[in-house]
């Protein structure tokens, strides 16, 4: 019996995967293969520079919603398609399907690279910056950075306060520039 939470399994070559997720999805389908960014060496002329690189974790695995298969057949018999070529995985004579459950395994690896691509991103914050914490343990605190490594900053809340943080908590969302009393009386 469906509930709405089944999935078919479409296969595609490996390079092809992300680009039919994504045609699939822009054409109204609900579409999902997990994926991680990778950071690596440029090639050619970008030798130099470090570029970032999506991939797939299931390459030849695109996920559609099993409420979509008449649309799905529809797309198999156009002359030509607009999406990048594909086959309905089957078992027999039939089309399995996956409950949303059965895809937690991947939403949870998913999400794991994507920590792990944040956990590696480095900021260096210059001394005397006054911040506002959005992520982690101090969230909603604010706070002057006293030094920063690039890996983790120390930063001052106040009172004698002192407290190094992973810059990668920090981010960008910078207050102001310059060391100002974080607690005062306003004139």
């Amino acid at each position: 019996m469906r509930d709405g939470s089944e999935w078919c399994i479409l296969t595609t070559a490996g390079v092809r995967t992300i680009p039919l997720a994504r045609s699939l999805a822009a054409s109204g389908i609900e579409a999902w293969t997990p994926t991680r960014t990778m950071r690596r060496q440029g090639r050619g002329k970008q030798r130099k520079q470090v570029v970032e690189v999506e991939l797939s974790i299931t390459p030849t695995f695109v996920f559609v919603r099993a409420s979509a298969m008449p649309d799905i057949f529809r797309i198999l018999r156009l002359p030509t398609s607009p999406h990048p070529s594909f086959r309905i995985m089957r078992h027999g004579d039939r089309i399995p399907e996956v409950r949303d459950s059965g895809l937690s395994s991947l939403r949870a690896a998913e999400d794991r690279f994507r920590q792990s691509a944040l956990k590696s991103v480095r900021r260096h914050v210059e001394p005397g910056t006054q911040i506002k914490l959005k992520k982690g343990a101090f969230a909603g605190m604010t706070g002057i950075v006293e030094a920063s490594t690039g890996k983790e900053a120390k930063v001052n809340f106040g009172g004698g306060f002192t407290v190094s943080i992973a810059s990668y908590l920090i981010g960008t969302d910078v207050v102001q520039h310059g060391s100002q009393p974080i607690a005062g009386i306003a004139a």
